[in-house]
């Protein structure tokens, strides 16, 4: 998961009194909005129960802040919040999930309400849920994978997706929404009504796939989700295999699909279009694969000149990515501007490429799932993953909270409801 803060406002309170209110994104999405006020008073909270195993707080000042100590400020609170999230176990206790949860709530003004959520499935069909505005998605995820019968043991192989199907156009995977997120606030916010929540597999290696072959349910779900890759041509099935898959389909036999996909090229795989990079040369479209502890780039240039790569996981060195949002644009995924750049070793010679895709904050995190299922090289998963991000100032208007016409629907309750907002505007 990767934390940034490109977004500060400086507000007043009832008070007179000067803050700043910093616009937390989660891979690209607004998160919540937060003073530091309050973060120190969770902090000191939070400090009695894991006390030195937190990344250490950034310091109060008790004189004005110029603009210099104010950006320090703001790198600052990143940085302990990247610490923050990437730690599972604070990410997984009680007062971490409440904390958030609330933040969220405030940040967007959502009252705690029932409503019927619906969850997709790869080939479009839904479940829906009675659920609430609050719920996390840890517990919309279980609600789910209950209705369509899963057995919780298996859960940890599963996670909800935020993914867009345009009418005539293609369909993207955009984000992993993470335990601690409000789904319903996620995909509630979003400017564009075919953004939706998908429940998909979440690993990176397809040789998983045996541990949920005694689950009938589990079975269902990982044939819906091949089937999708095999029709929305993500693998590379040679002649003679997908006349076979075509076979399987028409008899829908499922297991038998699910063990000819193994040996197609580039099951499992996050696939990525509409790609450009530095390499070979400047505005080169390229397509990515990742998984199987590979990432495979096609790279064609401008020039009409094409050149496959394919890296292991253990070459590359690191990577970063950059969130570059153009100046006076609201920050949203509707307006962002990414690249990823990696460091690969290649014989005895370093070199770097630079990506410039959409997906890069979701294509960063499956590079970092691949490593953690590599047990034998459990030690890199410490490999520095560092977020770059360009600075946007006060200036910038909040989120619009406009209600689309579809997610008016979702809610049982369509009274007019006021939020009394409970965070204190007393400074430090």
């Amino acid at each position: 998961m990767h934390i940034c803060i490109p977004v500060t406002e400086e507000l007043q309170d009832t008070l007179g009194c000067r803050f700043v209110l910093y616009s937390v994104y989660l891979e690209g999405f607004l998160l919540c909005k937060v003073r530091y006020k309050d973060l120190h008073l969770w902090n000191e909270q939070i400090y009695r129960v894991f006390g030195n195993r937190l990344p250490k707080f950034p310091p109060k000042y008790y004189l004005a802040m110029t603009k210099a100590m104010t950006n320090e400020r703001r790198l600052q609170l990143e940085q302990y919040l990247q610490q923050i999230v990437s730690d599972p176990v604070v990410t997984s206790s009680e007062i971490f999930m409440e904390y958030f949860k609330k933040l969220q709530m405030d940040t967007f003004n959502m009252p705690t309400v029932q409503l019927i959520l619906r969850i997709y499935m790869p080939d479009g069909a839904a479940v829906e849920l009675d659920v609430q505005t609050s719920d996390s998605a840890e517990r919309v995820l279980e609600a789910a994978l209950f209705k369509l019968g899963v057995s919780r043991e298996l859960g940890e192989y599963f996670s909800l997706f935020i993914t867009h199907k345009e009418a005539k156009g293609p369909f993207t995977v955009v984000k992993r929404i993470a335990g601690f997120e409000l789904p319903f606030l996620t995909i509630w916010n979003l400017e564009d009504d075919q953004f939706q929540i998908e429940v998909r597999k979440w690993y990176m290696n397809p040789s998983n796939d045996a541990m949920l072959m005694g689950s009938t349910e589990a079975i269902d779900l990982l044939y819906l989700q091949a089937v999708q890759e095999f029709q929305m041509e993500w693998t590379r099935p040679t002649k003679d295999q997908q006349q076979k898959l075509q076979h399987c389909l028409k008899q829908q036999n499922k297991l038998k699909f699910l063990e000819l996909m193994k040996t197609v090229e580039y099951y499992g795989y996050l696939h990525i279009t509409s790609c450009t990079s530095d390499y070979p040369e400047c505005d080169s479209e390229v397509t990515i694969w990742v998984g199987n502890n590979e990432m495979s780039c096609h790279f064609y240039s401008p020039g009409g000149h094409a050149e496959n790569l394919r890296l292991s996981i253990k070459d590359l060195i690191c990577w970063n990515v950059t969130l570059l949002p153009k100046k006076q644009e609201v920050m949203s995924p509707n307006h962002q501007h990414l690249e990823l750049k990696f460091d690969y070793q290649q014989g005895s010679s370093l070199k770097c490429i630079t990506i410039h895709t959409e997906q890069a904050f979701l294509l960063s995190s499956c590079l970092k799932k691949m490593l953690s299922e590599r047990p034998v090289h459990r030690c890199k998963e410490e490999l520095e993953i560092q977020v770059d991000k360009a600075t946007c100032k006060s200036n910038i208007r909040p989120e619009q909270n406009g209600v689309h016409a579809k997610k008016q629907a979702l809610l049982k309750d369509k009274r007019e409801y006021c939020v009394v907002d409970n965070i204190s505007d007393l400074d430090l």
